[in-house]
């Protein structure tokens, strides 16, 4: 028979560890204490009958017998202990809250309760979190009207010590429904151009409300005689303009935004100017 008091003995030593929580160990009381009296009564009827029954056996096969009974009961009881433990562990662990939503990963975050890598607040205002190798953050649109889960690839923390030169003629930006996504058709890493491209359109349509139209630098392969051919030169127009290049830069030259670069610093350069545009980082930033 297990001892009830023994498991509020590992209940009670569980919750003032802080294994489990307050209201667990309440529950597990409450649902114990039957129990405790249940044995208690048990415990004194058996010594009742063991006081009744007369010596059978001599007294060295009584003391032989009493100690291997003792020394199974203490074998289960460790066994039972180890048992209850492990149950208690594993309870708690599987019971225990888990974020479930990005909402949830925020307040935890707030709370300062994630590791650095799972999250951080931004300034002291921007709570950045990160989910199935995405960043998330939160931001009111730009005309106050929505609050927006904003996902990017990169923190801030990534791009500190990237800074934007150039000026952007913010009133045309701001007056643009439509932007131009241009790039040269023959480069050699498209897969990150798309990439990139893609990012800046989903951000530019979903929070400022930009229409994305694809084109091409040049006209040199199939797909861009039926697209604009658009550059930097074309003033009339919002550009994002993604250059293979083996320099990294990110800049703005007035109407137009440019991110030069290979491979994944493309999709880094994106994400930097995204969040100037955000106001979130300076164009300049240590």
């Amino acid at each position: 028979m297990t001892d009830p008091k023994k498991k509020l003995d590992i209940l009670k030593g569980s919750f003032e560890s802080g294994i489990i929580e307050k209201e667990e160990y309440n529950k597990w009381k409450e649902k114990l204490e039957p129990d405790v009296k249940e044995f208690d009564k048990k415990v004194e009827e058996a010594n009742k009958l063991d006081l009744q029954e007369e010596p059978k056996k001599s007294s060295n096969a009584s003391e032989l017998t009493r100690s291997q009974s003792t020394e199974k009961a203490l074998i289960i009881s460790v066994a039972v202990i180890i048992l209850l433990l492990v149950s208690i562990f594993v309870f708690s662990i599987l019971n225990k809250p888990q974020p479930k939503t990005l909402e949830d990963l925020h307040v935890l975050n707030l709370k300062g309760k994630l590791k650095p890598e799972q999250g951080y607040v931004y300034k002291g205002v921007y709570s950045f979190v990160t989910l199935d190798n995405l960043w998330y953050t939160q931001l009111t649109s730009p005309k106050g009207a929505k609050i927006y889960s904003l996902a990017l690839r990169y923190s801030p923390k990534d791009l500190k010590g990237i800074a934007i030169e150039g000026t952007l003629n913010t009133e045309f930006f701001n007056n643009q429904t439509q932007f131009y996504n241009t790039f040269n058709p023959t480069g050699k890493e498209l897969s990150y151009v798309s990439l990139a491209v893609a990012d800046f359109s989903t951000h530019m349509a979903k929070v400022f409300e930009k229409d994305p139209v694809a084109a091409c630098d040049r006209n040199e392969t199939e797909a861009c005689k039926t697209r604009p051919i658009v550059t930097c030169e074309d003033a009339d127009k919002l550009v994002l303009y993604i250059k293979e290049s083996e320099k990294f830069r990110a800049y703005y030259n007035n109407n137009c935004i440019v991110v030069e670069g290979n491979g994944f610093d493309l999709v880094k350069g994106v994400d930097r100017i995204l969040y100037n545009l955000y106001n979130i980082m300076e164009q300049e930033e240590a």
